[in-house]
């Protein structure tokens, strides 16, 4: 059979052309019908700050502490005497009151006059009194004390003659007592006695030297009392004078004027008093601020 010229020219492969068109509608389909993507955004971050009032406080002023006082040693057992007390005692103190409470201890204790002036408290079954300590009992066993009537008195009777006590030894009486002297009568520009008391602690030294310059020398204490060197000059002098706590005071103007009493107006040692509040204003705190930082989660999302 033969072609004409009329004749359609057909492809050998229809399918081929069938399926190109198919992915061409597929495609285009799918490209307008694309999800578009999701842009999402959170909060930012939020941070407050928050000043608070500042505490109220119910006082503002406080009362400033007091260094706590030395704890008191234990009560020591002992025993009381009753002697008639007279004025020539062994510690040379001068113009005591033969109504004043005074204590005279053994002669082991007097120990050459070093507790001389100082004070005990006495417990017995009456009562309690402080005496000073102002003589030497030579007839006391250790732990034994002669009492004046009136300080035998305050704590037993004393048709009893003895009474069982306890002691306190005292640091710092208050109120603090003034210092005195006594130059002694023999004392001259070649040699001085001075009596020291009035400190309410047992004395541990004395030292003198010239107001017109040089180093202080110590004085030897003697069995009465009295503190004595020799060589230092017509004075005056400046006198250092310490006790067995370490209290320094420094007393001018030392002459040698034999038996004169000198009171001189110095303190051994200061005590706080108890009446007078030592207050302080503390300084106002700042405010306290308080930061808080929040971050939100996503809130929203945008196509």
């Amino acid at each position: 059979m033969h072609r004409t010229g009329h004749e359609e020219v057909r492809s050998g492969r229809p399918w081929l052309w069938t399926a190109l068109a198919a992915l061409v509608v597929v495609g285009t389909a799918t490209w307008v019908m694309r999800p578009e993507p999701v842009a999402c955004r959170s909060a930012a971050p939020i941070t407050t700050v928050i000043t608070l009032p500042p505490t109220a406080t119910a006082n503002s002023v406080t009362t400033q502490q007091l260094p706590p006082p030395q704890p008191a040693p234990a009560p020591e057992a002992a025993e009381a005497r009753y002697y008639a007390f007279g004025p020539g005692v062994a510690c040379s103190l001068p113009d005591l009151p033969l109504d004043g409470y005074y204590v005279g201890v053994s002669t082991s204790e007097y120990d050459g006059s070093t507790p001389c002036g100082s004070y005990i408290d006495i417990d017995g079954p009456l009562g309690s009194v402080r005496a000073q300590i102002v003589d030497r009992c030579p007839g006391c066993a250790p732990h034994q004390y002669d009492l004046s009537r009136a300080a035998f008195e305050a704590i037993a009777h004393t048709i009893d003659g003895v009474a069982q006590i306890r002691i306190n030894r005292v640091r710092d009486p208050n109120p603090a007592p003034e210092l005195f002297y006594r130059v002694q009568q023999s004392s001259s520009v070649s040699w001085i006695g001075l009596l020291f008391s009035g400190g309410g602690n047992p004395l541990r030294e004395v030292a003198l030297r010239p107001e017109s310059g040089g180093d202080f020398r110590p004085l030897r204490r003697g069995y009465d009392n009295y503190w004595s060197i020799s060589g230092l000059g017509a004075g005056p002098f400046t006198a250092r004078v310490t006790d067995v706590y370490d209290h320094v005071v420094e007393v001018p103007g030392v002459v040698i004027d034999p038996g004169q009493l000198r009171y001189t107006g110095i303190r051994l040692y200061d005590l706080p008093d108890p009446g007078a509040a030592v207050t302080t204003t503390p300084a106002p705190a700042p405010p306290p601020v308080v930061v808080t930082t929040v971050v939100a989660a996503p809130q929203h999302c945008a196509k």
